[in-house]
């Protein structure tokens, strides 16, 4: 089934996807996967895609299509999804939950691995994934738009597959719901509000196992309303690089298919005069550093996360239309 753009909308955005994959025009197409309500974080698990989603269920699509299915239900804001040895993990908004996965993406053996996540309030779309180290990696959001957080709130944690030996591994973080490995992390973090159109820039930052990451006392390296004058608990970290303010940067993938470049999910913004984001970027990397990022695909809705199928496909998540977006060459 086609993606119900409008013709010339659906055919630059093909454009746009067959110029940024070096294919020709006619050989990158843009299809709607399936429908999953407020689809967010996906995870690709062997021919089987999961789907978080804003509300209380999870759902799982066969690649390389189909309708979706409900799988798992009963949480509270399940965003998160990550598998890992035949086993899918749920991040939701107090706890972490494994599933066995069965044939055809049955899950079973629901257990709750932690339920003590702290309260971020507005920011409790909890991201996931699985790292090289075999640890589950999960973000805890500030529960604020400026404010100290407290405890493990504006924090990044991994963890065991069993969510023991719980470690912070970032913090004065405002709110990442995205991270992705070359060589080492990078995650996205969304700026604060209310401070204007064009500051502070959402960022893209990459790890230092324990480092500080300004908030909230900076976004980017602007000083934040009411922190101006503030001594900062530790140096700062600055982002390796800033996306424009308010685009709401979530999703981070590198792809395989595009030579190892990432694909950022830009939300959107929900409360600048004139609205950025709501578009796919591509983020080129250099020296393993990255040096610029341009628009990928329009008119996906409200992209929220972007995967890579094992056919080297794009999948896109938005939650705005509730669609499951594929791309392919």
């Amino acid at each position: 089934m086609s993606v119900s753009f409008p013709r010339a909308g659906f055919l630059a955005l093909v454009m746009v996807v067959a110029l940024a994959f070096g294919v020709p025009f006619d050989a990158a197409r843009g299809e709607l996967l399936a429908r999953v309500p407020a689809a967010r974080e996906m995870a690709v698990c062997g021919d089987t895609l999961f789907v978080g989603t804003k509300g209380s269920s999870v759902y799982a699509v066969s690649l390389p299509g189909g309708r979706a299915r409900r799988v798992a239900s009963g949480f509270s804001n399940a965003n998160g999804v990550a598998c890992s040895r035949g086993r899918l993990f749920v991040a939701s908004r107090s706890s972490i939950t494994a599933f066995e996965i069965g044939r055809g993406g049955t899950l079973s053996g629901r257990r709750d691995i932690r339920r003590d996540l702290p309260n971020s309030g507005a920011h409790s779309f909890r991201y996931i994934a699985l790292g090289p180290d075999a640890r589950l990696y999960v973000s805890l959001g500030s529960p604020c738009n400026i404010c100290v957080p407290r405890g493990l709130q504006g924090t990044i944690v991994s963890m065991n597959q069993d969510g023991s030996d719980l470690r912070r591994v970032a913090w004065g973080v405002r709110n990442s719901v995205g991270f992705d490995w070359r060589g080492r992390m990078f995650f996205t973090d969304n700026g604060a509000d209310r401070m204007g159109d064009d500051v502070p820039p959402d960022e893209l930052n990459a790890l230092r196992p324990g480092g500080f990451y300004g908030f909230p006392y900076f976004g980017g390296q602007v000083p934040l309303t009411g922190f101006e004058d503030a001594m900062p608990p530790a140096r700062q970290i600055p982002p390796v690089f800033n996306f424009q303010a308010h685009v709401a940067a979530l999703g981070i993938h590198f792809f395989r298919s595009l030579g190892g470049d990432a694909l950022v999910a830009q939300h959107g913004s929900w409360n600048r005069s004139v609205p950025v984001g709501y578009q796919v970027v591509r983020v080129r990397f250099r020296g393993g550093r990255p040096v610029s990022a341009a628009t990928f695909l329009r008119n996906v809705g409200r992209p929220v996360d972007v995967k890579e199928a094992p056919d080297g496909a794009i999948l896109v998540s938005d939650d705005a239309g509730g669609a499951i977006h594929i791309f392919r060459r």
